[in-house]
């Protein structure tokens, strides 16, 4: 099976010794705040600019570095609130969540916060790795509704998560969400031009569609 190089940016992993190697990521957040951009820019390099929704959609990343090895699944979930049941699903599975919000939006960061209660509440925990992500931030400062001090400040200090701020639009500090949810879950990993990666697309609401999209990529991977 052949391999793609990585640029500099990008994220590689080396940790033989972690505690688990194979993780699923939930990325969580309101419709039209990023989320698919998201996770787009950091898979396959490609910003979506036309906005569909989405329903869910399960990516996956595999990463080797030195013989170190670590699957990532990457859970792209519905902002809608007509799936409650696979929310739950999701978020009783998941083993580390972003949580997206638009920094031109409020009630979008309101959503972030609707969200992180209901992890803790399902998870019957305080110390799972979430992630809090603002997107958007090209818009400029003009156009945002939160500051990013005060947002950090909450986020940081009063809850404890991550903050990251970033822009799928102009791929800016996308690699840097995944760089902290991975601290967060005590991944050890380190940025390097040298890894490999296999990644491939697995939309769970057609099977029909990743065994197409699995044929494409073993024809262009050969």
């Amino acid at each position: 099976m052949s391999s793609t190089s990585l640029n500099k940016n990008r994220l590689s992993v080396n940790s033989p010794d972690a505690p688990k190697s194979h993780y699923r990521l939930v990325v969580m957040g309101a419709a039209g705040v990023g989320k698919t951009a998201i996770v787009s820019q950091f898979l396959y390099d490609q910003f979506v600019s036309e906005y569909k929704e989405t329903i869910e959609e399960l990516h996956r990343g595999e990463y080797y570095m030195n013989g170190a090895h670590l699957t990532l699944d990457i859970l792209d979930t519905s902002g809608s609130h007509t799936f409650p049941a696979m929310r739950k699903l999701a978020i009783d599975t998941g083993d580390a969540f972003v949580l997206v919000y638009s920094v031109e939006d409020e009630s979008t960061f309101q959503e972030v916060t609707t969200l992180r209660e209901q992890i803790l509440e399902e998870r019957g925990e305080s110390d799972v790795p979430i992630v809090i992500v603002a997107n958007k931030t090209d818009v400029g400062g003009d156009c945002r509704t939160i500051l990013p001090e005060t947002a950090e400040s909450l986020v940081c200090l009063d809850w404890g998560n991550g903050y990251v701020e970033a822009s799928a639009k102009d791929n800016i500090n996308i690699v840097g969400i995944f760089k902290e949810i991975l601290r967060q879950s005590k991944v050890r990993y380190e940025l390097s031009p040298a890894v490999r990666r296999r990644r491939q697309s697995m939309p769970s609401s057609s099977k029909k569609w990743f065994k197409l999209s699995k044929r494409r990529t073993q024809s262009a991977n050969t």
